[in-house]
């Protein structure tokens, strides 16, 4: 993965947080503590968008009707799996 330097100002008492998780080797550095706090964040934030497409795309009656449609599809396939599986 790439890698940019920037800068960013941050509350105080978030970097003295980060750099006791680093003294305390909870964290390899700030950088570090930086990278997998915005990893969680950016996760969340694409969950609860998927949650709201999601729900908004339930109110579509089309979605519904094809959404429908394709797990009928889904249900009328007959497959034998074989014990090599």
């Amino acid at each position: 993965m790439q890698v940019v330097k920037t800068t960013i100002n941050i509350k105080s008492e978030y970097k003295k947080q980060l750099n006791e998780l680093v003294e305390q080797k909870i964290i390899a550095s700030t950088t570090d503590g930086f990278n997998q706090a915005l990893e969680l964040f950016l996760k969340e934030i694409k969950k609860q968008q998927y949650m709201k497409e999601m729900e908004e795309a339930s109110k579509d009656e089309n979605f519904i009707r094809r959404t429908m449609n394709s797990q009928k599809d889904f249900d009328s396939i007959e497959i034998e799996v074989s014990k090599e599986w």
